[in-house]
């Protein structure tokens, strides 16, 4: 395996926990917005052709996708609470910039300026401490 695949690997699992929170926050909204369906808080509809139509139990569907919905969120914060604890004891290992790095970069949801403000160094340096961070994490992955 070349150095680009091994950070490439090592990034991908990073970025999963790193968009956890978005992820997360989507599918509660999304279960927000199923219960509320599911409630029966709907408003009349004037604007629309009177047109027949077979009556749908739109209660029953919204919340079986709700309750599946909380399901799969559940696992999947699960999933990503186990990854983000695997990530934290590496890091816990390492206690060097690299580590901090990952810490501020994905764990924490810092951008690039943000790293290189945090570690005292420029731009570029951070970009080259990412590089080296990503190589030494795909071991662990």
């Amino acid at each position: 395996m070349t150095k680009d695949q091994k950070r490439a690997r090592a990034n991908k699992y990073l970025i999963q926990i790193r968009n956890a929170d978005k992820e997360i926050t989507e599918m509660i909204l999304k279960i927000s917005y199923l219960k509320y369906k599911a409630s029966g808080c709907g408003a009349i509809r004037y604007d629309k052709d009177r047109v027949m139509t077979s009556p749908q139990d739109m209660m029953c569907e919204a919340v079986t996708e709700a309750v599946y919905l909380e399901k799969r969120m559940a696992a999947r914060h699960r999933e990503l609470m186990d990854a983000r604890r695997h990530t934290e004891d590496i890091l816990e290992l390492w206690g060097d910039k690299q580590a901090r790095f990952i810490d501020i970069y994905y764990l924490n949801h810092g951008n690039m300026s943000d790293v290189a403000r945090q570690m005292k160094c420029s731009d570029r340096t951070a970009y080259r401490i990412r590089l080296d961070a990503l190589e030494r994490f795909a071991d662990f992955v």
